[in-house]
């Protein structure tokens, strides 16, 4: 019954489809894509204003990681405290990647395709450099 009504939709639909004039359907046909160049404007618009707040925090971030890696090696270098050489190269492991995704923000063209992609590996990067410096904090 479903796949009956179904296909009389089908009918019914392409029945009224093609009784429409060249003039109804050139009409028709400019309104889409008037409308579709309406929702390509808003698109762009919404994804340069997420873009501008993306980059600020991005930016915050990299700053604050920055200033915590700083602290680490104030830390390692106070006297009486002893630190191994792994230490020492997680450290700069941390301090390599924060700055790779300094370059990387910094160099990203915000090219609408690659933008969501972009903006989850930026965020799982970003959040593995504050757990692992969390993780030297302790």
């Amino acid at each position: 019954m479903k796949k009956l009504n179904i296909i009389f939709s089908i009918l019914s639909v392409t029945l009224i489809i093609s009784c429409r004039s060249a003039q109804q359907k050139e009409a028709a046909a400019r309104e889409n894509v008037a409308d579709a160049n309406q929702n390509l404007r808003q698109t762009q618009a919404s994804n340069t204003e997420e873009w501008a707040a993306f980059k600020i925090d991005a930016n915050t971030k990299i700053a604050s990681n920055e200033e915590r890696i700083s602290e680490l090696k104030v830390k390692m270098n106070k006297p009486g405290n002893t630190f191994d050489g792994i230490y020492r190269t997680r450290i700069e492991k941390l301090e390599s990647k924060n700055a790779e995704l300094k370059s990387k923000l910094r160099n990203y063209d915000g090219n609408e395709t690659g933008w969501q992609t972009f903006k989850k590996d930026f965020n799982r990067d970003m959040n593995e450099i504050g757990n692992n410096i969390k993780d030297l904090f302790r």
